[in-house]
């Protein structure tokens, strides 16, 4: 065949020519070649160059017109972005140009689209003139407010990763990833350009363009990421959406209530995971059996009284065996509660009542007024559903599964498909983005298999739907068996009384 002079040519010239370039080849170790099968590593050259050959016949025909994610882009552009400032991220600087030359000299796109000021930031573009891109775009958050709303202002930013990390771009509430790191971390971090404090934004967009599935397929680059932001959202460490995935509550809400010095956080996981120092606990009895060796042989049930100005309440003391067959006949549970009359509430913040019934060994006894019988009886419903509920979050999903967003992911792309119901995807959404139970993930698991196979998206939305069409019985652990009433055993109780 005739050589195709428009075919990618070899860049040994260019490289030779590159006076970096040519210091960096000339500094390298001498590699001692008989270590090297030599043949075969030349036949393994040049199938690549073949292989690379018939891909480069096959597609060097297609034009950008032809370019389906190019024109999805421009759509969004001079669609539901028209007239908003848009930073884009790509992975790759010959990327960034493309989609940037794309942009800038496509006039019937430009006029659509409002005639946006257009920008590009990658790697070749000087540090000095970096900055000054920078404050175009973001001229507020980069103390250039005058320059806002001026033709000095950029529209749209076209950048690689060499952006994405310590720059202010709050002025601008909008980010399309254009590509999707394969490192979640810099998904969070060109987040964060615009996701910063003084963002003018009450809600941030972020949109994904996502591979096409057959590639997906072929790369698993989504599930990858997917699997990796689930752990890291399972470690607390997840601050924001990144895939649409939602992010863990009981992780991240608490770590950002404790940065908020929200003091109620931490009395509800003291209750919760039994945070109270044992050993303030344990260095309390032991004094307090020192000086008083006879405690030990008192009966169970008794109570008594004790003067705290301010106080109207009655604390219970039960206990309980252990939830598993393995540790019930080995250890008990302990339940400390106290009953609030002026509130009306049960707390059991083990520190906090250590503190409030502690007395000294002449402090006088004194008796309140009160439906003990009553009382005692909400004390024992609260301690029961306290168990349940910790026996609940302990069996509940933590975290969406990876599937879930893999699915998500699949559905997302399925919003504009005129063969699929919008609202029928919204609903399938909505299930998908709650933690499901271990049985309902094992059939959604099956769909998923199925429609690889069968690409029955129907049958596949029907299976989600299915998956949250009811409420399912809250799995509990292995061997673990719910608290009941006649196991409690009451060792003592006590007026806290004014």
């Amino acid at each position: 065949d005739e050589e195709d002079d428009t075919a990618p040519q070899s860049q040994a010239e260019a490289l030779n020519a590159n006076a970096e370039a040519r210091e960096l080849l000339d500094n390298l170790d001498a590699l001692p070649l008989e270590d090297y099968d030599l043949p075969r590593l030349r036949a393994a050259l040049v199938h690549d160059m073949e292989v690379l050959g018939r891909l480069w016949a096959r597609t060097r025909h297609i034009t950008p017109a032809e370019d389906a994610k190019l024109e999805q882009l421009k759509a969004l552009l001079a669609g539901d972005l028209r007239g908003k400032k848009v930073l884009l991220f790509t992975y790759y600087k010959d990327t960034a140009r493309y989609v940037y030359d794309q942009l800038g000299t496509d006039m019937s796109f430009l006029a659509q689209a409002g005639h946006p000021r257009l920008a590009r930031l990658d790697g070749d573009v000087a540090p000095k003139d970096r900055s000054g891109r920078v404050a175009r775009f973001a001229p507020v958050a980069n103390d250039h407010a005058g320059w806002k709303g001026s033709e000095r202002e950029i529209d749209v930013m076209v950048a690689t990763d060499v952006l994405s990390e310590g720059q202010n771009l709050q002025d601008c509430g909008i980010l399309v990833n254009y590509d999707l790191h394969w490192n979640p971390t810099r998904m969070v971090q060109r987040a964060g350009r615009i996701d910063r404090i003084g963002s003018p934004f009450d809600v941030l967009w972020v949109y994904n363009v996502f591979p096409e599935a057959g590639l997906e397929r072929l790369l698993g680059l989504v599930a990858s990421l997917n699997r990796k932001l689930a752990a890291i959202d399972q470690a607390g460490m997840l601050d924001t959406s990144v895939l649409g995935e939602v992010v863990h509550p009981q992780n991240f809400n608490t770590l950002q209530r404790i940065a908020d010095e929200d003091d109620s956080v931490l009395a509800e996981q003291e209750v919760l995971v039994d945070l109270v120092s044992s050993e303030f606990l344990l260095a309390t009895l032991q004094d307090v059996l020192a000086n008083n060796p006879g405690l030990v042989d008192l009966p169970d049930g008794i109570h008594s009284g004790l003067a705290k100005a301010g106080c109207r309440g009655l604390f219970f003391y039960f206990t309980a065996p252990e939830e598993t067959e393995e540790l019930k006949d080995k250890r008990r549970r302990h339940f400390w509660r106290y009953y609030d009359l002026a509130t009306d509430s049960i707390h059991g913040n083990r520190y906090d009542i250590a503190n409030l019934i502690r007395c000294g060994p002449q402090e006088p006894r004194v008796i309140g007024q009160a439906e003990v019988f009553d009382i005692q009886a909400r004390v024992i419903a609260d301690i029961l559903q306290s168990v349940r509920h910790q026996q609940a979050l302990e069996a509940a999903p933590k975290t969406v599964d990876p599937l879930q967003q893999q699915i998500i992911t699949l559905l997302q792309q399925q919003r504009h498909n005129p063969a699929v119901a919008l609202q029928t995807v919204k609903a399938a959404l909505q299930v998908l983005r709650q933690p499901l139970s271990r049985a309902r993930l094992k059939d959604l698991r099956a769909a998923y298999t199925a429609y690889q196979r069968a690409q029955d998206m129907a049958a596949l939305l029907a299976s989600v739907q299915g998956s949250g069409a009811d409420s399912a019985p809250m799995e509990t652990p292995n061997r673990v068996k719910p608290l009941m009433e006649d196991e409690l055993h009451l060792v003592c109780w006590e007026y806290i009384w004014e």
